[in-house]
């Protein structure tokens, strides 16, 4: 196992985690069940042991896997809210779409530099006019749109023409982890909504019905406002769950 594959990057432990959870689902374990051991899992993941346990660290400090002593790692309660993808999970919109089942793919609507306006600008706490970059995408899956997504990024957290040169039909989530400017919480506002009627006639949505909107600004570790995103969530297409408490 080469020291590459040991010493992943935040990122790295990060698909690693999703894995595991995207194991326990496909392997249809419940609460109690026992996870594999970890020899297994590093082969099947193709990781060290010592990576693996930094992502089921993770899992642990989540709730969602429970290390007893001698025994083994089993399925905990935060599994369970964790694979009904609750709206108070925070993931990209990539993440999210795979989770429902889609293979979709991503459309580059529009790619600009633009003064920030008064929302964006607070959202993000710039000053007024500061240059964001722009970013309109739409995901769709056989012909049907998913997902309108509209996201403003500081242009001020790249270097070099890094925005250039991204592959921005991806995970936005992913490429600010590149620039060590990965967004790890956000804060919401969830309304129920049609698209916006310049959208909607100027890229041919008009069947894409009722959307669940989520406005959120995004920070990364240190506290930075990376991302100010407005997500439209095709109604018939998706489901989110809540936690009462």
């Amino acid at each position: 196992m080469t020291d590459s594959m040991e010493k992943l990057k935040p990122s790295g432990i990060e698909w690693l985690r999703t894995s595991i959870l995207e194991m326990i689902q496909e392997d249809a374990l419940s609460l109690g069940d026992k996870l594999p051991s970890e020899k297994v899992m590093s082969e099947r993941f193709h990781v060290s042991r010592p990576t693996l346990r930094e992502a089921l660290k993770l899992l642990e400090r989540d709730s969602v896997i429970e290390a007893q002593q001698g025994k083994g790692r089993f399925v905990s309660a935060g599994a369970l809210l964790t694979i009904a993808r609750p709206i108070t999970k925070f993931e990209s919109v990539s993440e999210m779409v795979r989770s429902h089942g889609y293979s979709a793919k991503t459309r580059i609507l529009g790619f600009s530099t633009v003064p920030a306006s008064e929302e964006v600008a607070t959202a993000l706490d710039l000053d007024p006019d500061s240059p964001v970059l722009r970013v309109e995408r739409l995901r769709h899956a056989n012909d049907e749109p998913l997902v309108y997504s509209v996201d403003w990024i500081p242009t001020h957290l790249f270097k070099n023409g890094e925005q250039r040169e991204a592959d921005w039909a991806g995970s936005i989530v992913t490429l600010m982890a590149e620039i060590d400017r990965r967004p790890v919480a956000s804060t919401a506002h969830i309304t129920a909504t049609m698209l916006p009627d310049m959208p909607t006639k100027l890229h041919g949505l008009e069947n894409f019905g009722p959307a669940l909107l989520i406005e959120e600004t995004c920070f990364a570790e240190d506290g930075t406002r990376v991302i100010f995103a407005k997500d439209y969530h095709r109604g018939s297409a998706f489901s989110f769950s809540f936690v009462r408490k």
